[in-house]
Formats: structure tokens, C-alpha cells, sequence
């Protein structure tokens, strides 16, 4: 456990010591922020707002998630330093659970100022304060962490399996993009009701959509906790095979 809070340090310290995760924090705010700016001026009402919200936060996972995944192990061949890493006294798991879960810190604490909105909604319309449903928002929250960890360990295999940054993010990105609106799109491409539903239940972002409505599906808990185990122990064969 020592070994493994060492290596969460030192891959959150180099997170927030790497000059592109501020470039996608403050471009996570930016897109946010506007998006919210838009809900509030639409007049939606304010349980919709919240679903919107929820809709920006992961349109905005496409494009952070793969950049701030790519640099996992791809940054360490490129700087020299992953052979020293696989010299020291630690097992290829220990290696890939620090560094997922300091990406995954690093996205929880990217999402945090979010929560600043809700405030702001109560700010300024205090007489709907009372229609702010607190399950659709702590649903909403806990889906986005669902797909956030489940993308972070796709992302970290693809730049376990590379040592070109720009490979692992492309990668990542195109195989998120078709999780995410692979269900969306389904029903105009096919009249088959097994794959319309198949490709509903691997849809991050119809999940997302439900969760914000207060709608929470145990499927969807075994689905990306099974793929973030999934992704995490193929990255540790792949970090073995890099030995």
C-alpha cells in the first residue's frame, strides 16, 4: 500500500505539473461554463438543465480523457524513465493501478468546480431551488465516474500498447466515439431489435442520458466496472510484455 500511494503521488504530482493538463482543465471549464451560460439564458427548467449538464461533461470527456491518458506510459518510453520504473521494486500492477487512479483523480477533481453551478442555479432562481432533485445529480455524478474510469483504463492499454502519444489518443478517442454514440445512431442504421439493444446497452451516452433522469441501471454498474478490470488487466500484459 506504501509502494502503491508513492506512485499515485508522483503520477498526480506530474499531472498537475504537465502543462496540457491544465490546457484541458481550463478547457473543461471553458466548455462547461458556456454550456451552462446557455441552459440558464434557454430558461429551461431546471431539472433539464442539470440533464444538460450532464450531456457537456461527457461531450467533453471525448477530447480530455484521451489526451490526458495518452502520456500514461507512452511519455515514460519517450523520456527514458519507464525502464527505470521497471527496475524498481514494484509489480506491473502496482505500476498500472497508480497511474489509473491518479488519471481518475486528476478527472474528479477536474469535474469538481461543476458542482458550482448547482449553487448558482439556487443563487438565482431560490423559488426552484426546491425542484433540484438531489438523486438525478448524485446518479449523473456516479455514471460520469462509471465511463470516465472505464475510458481512462481503454486510454492507458492503448498507450501501453504504443509509444507514440498521438497514436494512443487517436485510438482512444475513435474506439470512445463509437461507444458513445454507437447507440444513438443505432436505431437509423438497423431494423434488428438484438442489435438496436446491444448497441443501447453499450451506449455510454444514452447511460449517461437515464442516470441524469434519475434513472440508474445495475447493468450499467456491471458493464463499465467489468470493462475498467478488463482494460486494467490488459495493460498490465502489456506492460509485461514491454519488459
Amino acid at each position: 500500500m506504501r509502494t502503491f500511494l508513492a506512485l499515485w503521488k508522483r503520477e498526480l504530482s506530474a499531472m498537475f505539473l504537465s502543462p496540457i493538463a491544465y490546457v484541458m482543465l481550463m478547457f473543461f471549464l471553458l466548455v462547461t461554463g458556456c454550456g451552462f451560460y446557455w441552459l440558464v439564458k434557454e430558461n429551461l427548467e431546471v431539472m433539464r438543465s442539470v440533464q444538460g449538464l450532464m450531456v457537456v461533461i461527457w461531450a467533453c470527456m471525448l477530447i480530455t480523457v484521451p489526451v490526458l491518458t495518452m502520456r500514461t506510459f507512452a511519455e515514460e518510453r519517450k523520456n527514458g524513465t519507464f525502464e527505470t520504473l521497471m527496475t524498481t521494486p514494484v509489480t506491473d500492477a502496482t505500476v498500472v493501478a497508480a497511474k489509473f487512479f491518479g488519471v481518475l483523480t486528476f478527472f474528479i477533481v477536474m469535474c469538481l468546480p461543476t458542482l458550482l453551478y448547482l449553487i448558482i442555479i439556487r443563487l438565482l432562481a431560490p423559488e426552484a431551488a426546491h425542484l433540484i432533485d438531489a438523486g438525478p445529480i448524485v446518479g449523473g455524478y456516479l455514471m460520469v465516474s462509471l465511463v470516465a474510469a472505464a475510458f481512462i483504463a481503454l486510454g492507458m492499454l492503448a498507450s501501453a500498447l504504443t509509444s507514440n502519444q498521438i497514436i494512443a489518443a487517436i485510438s482512444t478517442f475513435s474506439i470512445m466515439s463509437i461507444f458513445f454514440f454507437g447507440g444513438l445512431f443505432e436505431p437509423h442504421l438497423s431494423k434488428n431489435p438484438m442489435v438496436r439493444e446491444i448497441g443501447g446497452y453499450l451506449s455510454s451516452a444514452l447511460h449517461l442520458l437515464e442516470s441524469a433522469r434519475g434513472v440508474f441501471d445495475s447493468r450499467s454498474l456491471v458493464l463499465y466496472l467489468s470493462a475498467t478490470v478488463f482494460f486494467l488487466f490488459a495493460t498490465v500484459k502489456a506492460v509485461e510484455a514491454r519488459r
